[in-house]
């Protein structure tokens, strides 16, 4: 959950709490240069107030509050200011302007995406599916196509690729699986109490494991040092169609496709190529567009 949602929900907060979290919220990047001695001299309030309102956030004091709060405001203030990602297209809009809509939607996600990806943990996770003599998916909603798309290229380069439908099944490969195995946990909430169960045996077992999920704090992401941010711009249910973190998901997975195929470039293409040929031997087209150096002559 970001943090901001957290200071908007003050259901379970005192008056003087939700005191705090509305100053927070009406800060915002202004909150750099201050100290928790000085939002406490302008809330009239002590100063271990504000550092106990922190803490219950889940953060050890004001300053790492500060850090990760102002971390999410750079994050919530870049890209995505032409667009809502929710509602990216209105119910007048024509059949041209909604896809011209979602192909700036694509645009957005795709540059966010990119915002959020990190060049060690990239490199990282990309050496993780190298060693792997298995890669096994978990996945919440429906991501499921996407996973089928990264498995289906990982075969072709001699890569196995298990994607477990039924997370109980899941459940029962996480405690049998070898430690060259590498799990990939794809859960946007980062919440969902079947995926959370699969990832404890994970992290009791010490099984490498590589999780896709949204920006900011939840359960999931606190297991795993391996955690790759998807752009998390849509609310759980009022969206239209999940389509920025299906897309965020799908460009994540191209990547880590694209990395471990570019560690071994020659080999892999010439891989690839080899096995598309034996199994699709017949098929042609006489579009020049479609046709491959070895089919012209």
């Amino acid at each position: 959950m970001l943090i901001k949602e957290r200071l908007l929900d003050q259901t379970e907060m005192t008056e003087v709490e939700a005191e705090v979290a509305n100053f927070f919220l009406e800060t915002g990047r202004a909150l750099k240069s201050m100290s928790s001695r000085a939002i406490a001299k302008e809330l009239f309030v002590a100063p271990s107030t504000v550092t106990r309102f922190c803490q219950w956030l889940g953060f050890g004091g004001f300053n790492a509050f500060k850090e990760a709060y102002l971390a999410e405001v750079d994050y919530l203030d870049t890209n995505f200011q032409e667009i809502d990602p929710n509602k990216p297209f209105g119910e007048r809009d024509q059949n041209m302007a909604v896809a011209s809509k979602i192909a700036s939607l694509y645009q957005e996600t795709v540059q966010d995406s990119l915002s959020l990806l990190n060049h060690d943990i990239l490199q990282q996770a990309t050496r993780m599916l190298e060693r792997a003599t298995n890669i096994q998916f978990g996945v919440v909603g429906d991501a499921f196509e996407m996973a089928e798309t990264f498995k289906n290229r990982m075969v072709k380069l001699g890569k196995p690729v298990t994607i477990e439908r039924r997370l109980d099944n899941l459940f029962f490969a996480a405690l049998q699986a070898s430690h060259e195995s590498c799990f990939i946990l794809v859960s946007y909430s980062g919440e969902t109490e079947s995926i959370l169960k699969v990832a404890e045996v994970l992290k009791k077992r010490h099984l490498p494991t590589i999780v896709l999920t949204s920006f900011g704090d939840n359960s999931l992401s606190q297991m795993f040092n391996m955690v790759i941010r998807i752009s998390t711009r849509e609310t759980l249910v009022e969206n239209l169609g999940n389509f920025s973190s299906l897309i965020s998901i799908s460009f994540i997975l191209d990547s880590l496709y694209a990395s471990y195929f570019q560690r071994d470039y020659d080999k892999h293409y010439r891989q690839k190529i080899k096995l598309s040929r034996t199994f699709e031997q017949k098929r042609k087209s006489n579009n020049p567009l479609l046709r491959g150096s070895s089919d012209k002559s």
